[in-house]
């Protein structure tokens, strides 16, 4: 078993969402598994603030802007990540 899997997080390859995941372990203080599909905000229970300090740091690290009506949209760890690839995808 991977540390990934230890961790409750669930493996998968694509490296945006273990990178999403990484970002979003110290909010997940209720130790919800992490799958595509998890709420960022109901299933994690954090709030608004914690979502745009995430999305901050995924900005910077990608170096990217996501769209405010893209974080207004987003819901699920999946939907970010589906963002992260649209924006890169964008930017060639």
């Amino acid at each position: 078993m991977s540390g990934l899997e230890q961790s409750g997080i669930q493996e998968d390859d694509d490296l945006v969402f273990r990178r999403i995941c990484t970002l979003l372990e110290p909010l997940n203080k209720s130790g919800v598994k992490l799958t595509r599909d998890t709420d960022l905000v109901a299933g994690l229970e954090v709030d608004s603030v914690a979502v745009l300090d995430l999305v901050m740091d995924v900005e910077d690290y990608y170096d990217i802007s996501i769209p405010v009506s893209t974080i207004s949209e987003t819901k699920t760890i999946g939907q970010l990540v589906d963002a992260i690839h649209a924006i890169k995808g964008q930017q060639g």
